[in-house]
């Protein structure tokens, strides 16, 4: 059985999607919800989509398949019935696996370490 994806719009107008952990008359529990950001391109005017968690894995302790699921009270959100695009699920479960390490390169500057972005500074 294939895990339900579900859609919603919380309670600030942003469109959310997850991984549908329980559902009853009052809530909705996402597991690894994804926000979904659409703005327009300045130079283009084609709108663009955006998605990113809605809380990134990096700030939780712990092993994020058992935790990081969030509870939608279903009076503050509205809960949509719309199945979601292949490229849009894609995205969704690109954005919550872990990423896995480049393969090294043999070209220039190959020698050279990659760049590292931190998230937080080290004291």
């Amino acid at each position: 059985m294939s895990k339900q994806i579900k859609t919603i719009v919380d309670h600030i107008g942003r469109t959310v999607v997850g991984v549908v952990k329980k559902e009853d008359t009052k809530t909705i529990t996402l597991h690894n919800p994804v926000i979904i950001h659409v703005q327009p391109n300045p130079e283009t005017g084609q709108l663009q989509v955006q998605s990113f968690p809605y809380l990134f894995m990096e700030f939780i302790k712990g092993d994020v398949e058992k935790t990081n699921n969030w509870t939608f009270h279903k009076a503050t959100i509205s809960v949509s019935d719309v199945e979601l695009d292949e490229k849009i699920i894609t995205q969704y479960e690109n954005i919550n696996k872990p990423q896995a390490q480049a393969p090294a390169s043999s070209g220039p500057g190959a020698d050279e370490d990659p760049e590292v972005i931190k998230l937080f500074d080290d004291e």
